[in-house]
């Protein structure tokens, strides 16, 4: 949960990042953005042809002007399922918690609803195992109002394309809107877009055991950190943590995703936008998106509705809302309480080394 000095640290932030962004260090974090696997910064550093040295300053620098990354989990990948619910009623956290104690454990997301009216927005991260309606039917106990739920097969984070999209002079963002339009009225889906609808979320499971959650977990603060610190911080041989992340892990994670980057808080709305339309389209929707640094994560469920989470400004907004509208596509709009809003790692903890699943 934000508090005052949590603001006041971002305004920091926020004010060393406008005020040093340039081109070269925009362009360097499109690159690390774009990776669909996990490299190593021997790897990142021979691709921008620049010492490994070289590469851990730039990226140190980028930590001081507030940028952090994590990593973008193939979460099908190890039995989880995505569930975003949004409710009609309003809920406390800890209603959330102590009622529902054993959906609770897999909370990943929590936020307030303010508008257009007060609900609350809930994301399950969920084992495949487990029958979603009947787990929303045993939610309505708690949350008497569902408004609506959809499973998640696809997430896609910010690629912060900022080197079409801010204005190095003006030290400002300026949306290329005529490219997003581009983009999204671009050619067909790609055979692997379409895989990722029509595949069977049973067979989509690699292997993988408590270990690669744990390496996960050390790389979900930092995905920079060398497989030798990751072995000594768990205790396990070098060569065992080596051979589980080459084996398992890398089939886990698909490259990484912006954690966090400085955003003005005084003058941003926290929005989900509920878009409904073909899949076709809202795949191409959701890759032109994810070009905007604002973007927090976009979610494509089997129902062909995609969930557009976003940190933006009232303009931002209103032609994020036209944009859509020139598409034809349903949408709705849900203002969400930006400093109440609570976010939860994977439930590390459920997993069961014993059953070699998680538990429920």
């Amino acid at each position: 949960m934000m508090t005052l000095e949590n603001v006041n640290e971002v305004k920091e932030f926020t004010k060393n990042f406008y005020k040093y962004l340039d081109f070269s260090t925009a362009k360097l974090i499109e690159h690390i953005l774009s990776y669909d696997h996990l490299p190593s910064k021997t790897e990142i550093a021979r691709d921008l042809d620049i010492p490994s040295y070289t590469l851990s300053r730039k990226l140190n620098y980028l930590k001081r002007l507030g940028v952090a990354f994590g990593v973008n989990l193939d979460f099908l990948s190890i039995g989880l399922k995505k569930l975003i619910v949004i409710a009609r009623n309003y809920l406390e956290l800890n209603d959330v918690i102590e009622k529902e104690y054993e959906l609770s454990r897999f909370l990943n997301f929590y936020a307030p609803i303010l508008l257009p009216f007060q609900g609350t927005l809930l994301v399950y991260y969920i084992p495949t195992s487990i029958d979603v309606h009947k787990l929303v039917s045993k939610l309505t106990s708690t949350v008497k109002d569902i408004n609506t739920y959809d499973v998640i097969i696809k997430s896609i984070y910010s690629k912060a394309k900022l080197t079409h999209h801010f204005d190095f002079t003006r030290k400002e963002y300026r949306i290329d809107w005529k490219r997003l339009y581009r983009l999204s009225s671009g050619t067909a889906l790609t055979s692997k877009d379409i895989a990722d609808r029509l595949i069977d979320e049973s067979c989509k499971s690699v292997k993988f055991d408590l270990l690669d959650l744990l390496i996960i977990d050390q790389l979900e603060t930092d995905p920079f950190k060398h497989v030798m610190n990751i072995s000594k911080e768990l205790g396990v041989s070098y060569a065992k943590v080596l051979r589980h992340f080459n084996q398992h892990v890398s089939r886990i994670v698909k490259g990484f995703r912006l954690r966090l980057v400085p955003l003005p808080p005084e003058s941003s709305l926290y929005v989900c936008v509920r878009v409904g339309g073909n899949y076709g389209l809202l795949r191409r929707l959701a890759n032109a998106l994810s070009e905007l640094v604002f973007i927090a994560g976009i979610h494509l469920s089997s129902q062909n509705f995609m969930y557009v989470l976003a940190v933006v400004s009232s303009d931002v907004l209103n032609n994020l809302i036209k944009f859509l509208g020139d598409f034809r596509v349903d949408y709705d709009v849900y203002l969400l309480d930006r400093m109440r809003r609570v976010v939860y790692s994977l439930p590390y903890t459920e997993y069961s080394r014993f059953l070699k699943g998680w538990t429920v």
